[in-house]
C-alpha cells in the first residue's frame, strides 16, 4: 500500500510517543484515521491537532488489555469508516524491577497490554481483512525483543512474542493478502520507561523511602535516553518502510546488527553477558551518588 490517502486506519496507545507521532504522520497522509487510548485528556489533545491537519479522526477510550472493548471498537470502526486498511498495534507498558521483585501480577499487567491486546486485535478486525483480501498490520515491539537486556524483564518478554507472532503472522498471510510489519524501536524519547512502575526490594524499600527510589531510577532512565531520536523522526522512516511492505521496520541500523550477531551463538552469548553487566554497573553507580550501595541488598 503506496497511497494511504482517504484509507482508514486503527491505531492504539495514540496519546503519546510513537502513537502520536503515528497518528500526526499519517494525517498529514490524508488518511483517516480511528485513534484510541486510556488517557482521554491527551488522546483529546492529540485529535484536536489531527482536526487542525484537516484528516477525518475518531477518538474513543480503549482498554486494550479487556477483549470487550475491542470488540466495541471494532463494531463502531466498522459503522463508521468501513473496511480495514491500517492496523497498528501500538500500545505498550513497562514494569521495571529485577526477577525477585516482580509479582506474578505484574508480568499479567504488562503481557495483557503488550501481547494480549495484539491477539485480542487481531481476533476481531482480521477476518474481515481476509474476506477482502488486503490490509496492512503493524505491530509495535521494541529492539528489547530482538536481544534480551536485563530489564524490564516482562517487558522484555512481550516483545520478543510480538517479535515471534509477527513473524509468523508475516509467512501465514503473505498469501492471502495482507501485509504484516513489526516496528523495533531503539532508544526513542516517549514516556514508556518514566512512565512506568518500578519495584525494588523488600529491604531497600526498609531503608530508604519508595519517592527517593523512583527518583533515582528515573535519572538513570533519562540518562539512558539522552542520545534517543524524536518519535516524529522515527515514524517518517517507519511509515516509509511499511509502504515499502517490509517486516522489520527499525529507525537505526542496530537492529540489524542485532539480528545479525545471532549467527555466531558463542559471540552473542559473551555479548549478552557484557550487555547486563555494563548495565548493572551504570545502575550501581547511579545508586551510588545517593549513597546505597546496591551490592548490599543483592
Amino acid at each position: 500500500m503506496k497511497d494511504f490517502k482517504n484509507k482508514n486506519c486503527f491505531l492504539t496507545g495514540a496519546a503519546s510517543g510513537i502513537g502520536r507521532s503515528f497518528a500526526l504522520a499519517l494525517a498529514k497522509e490524508g488518511m483517516n484515521l480511528y485513534i484510541s487510548d486510556i488517557n482521554m485528556e491527551r488522546l483529546a489533545n492529540v485529535k484536536k491537532e489531527i482536526e487542525k491537519i484537516g484528516a477525518k479522526v475518531i477518538a474513543v477510550k480503549c482498554d486494550v488489555s479487556k477483549y470487550e472493548d475491542f470488540q466495541n471498537a471494532a463494531d463502531d470502526f466498522h459503522s463508521k469508516l468501513g473496511d480495514m486498511d491500517l492496523l497498528i498495534n501500538n500500545a505498550g507498558i513497562a514494569i521495571g524491577g529485577g526477577i525477585e521483585e516482580l509479582e506474578l501480577e505484574d508480568w499479567k499487567e504488562v503481557l495483557d497490554v503488550n501481547l494480549w491486546s495484539i491477539i485480542y486485535s487481531l481476533k476481531v478486525f482480521l477476518p474481515r481483512m481476509l474476506e477482502k483480501k488486503s490490509g496492512h498490520v503493524v505491530n509495535v515491539a521494541s529492539s528489547a525483543g530482538l536481544m534480551g537486556t536485563s530489564e524490564p524483564l516482562p517487558y522484555v518478554t512481550s516483545k520478543f512474542a510480538v517479535v515471534g507472532l509477527s513473524e509468523a503472522l508475516y509467512g501465514q498471510l503473505y498469501n492471502r493478502g495482507i501485509r504484516v510489519s513489526v516496528v523495533v524501536p531503539s532508544y526513542i524519547k516517549t514516556n514508556i520507561f518514566l512512565d512506568s512502575k518500578v519495584k525494588f526490594s523488600k529491604k531497600l524499600l526498609e531503608d530508604y523511602s519508595r519517592e527517593k527510589l523512583e527518583q533515582i531510577y528515573s535519572e538513570l532512565v533519562e540518562e539512558m535516553t539522552i542520545k534517543s531520536k524524536s518519535p516524529n523522526r522515527a515514524v517518517r522512516k517507519y511509515i516509509q518502510m511499511i509502504k515499502d511492505e517490509n517486516l522489520y521496520v527499525f529507525e537505526a541500523a542496530s537492529a540489524i546488527a542485532i539480528l545479525a550477531s545471532k549467527t555466531e551463538p558463542r559471540k552473542y552469548e559473551e555479548f549478552l553477558v557484557k550487555f547486563n553487566k555494563n548495565f548493572a554497573n551504570t545502575r550501581k553507580e547511579r545508586f551510588l551518588k545517593y549513597g546505597i550501595n546496591l551490592d548490599d541488598y543483592s
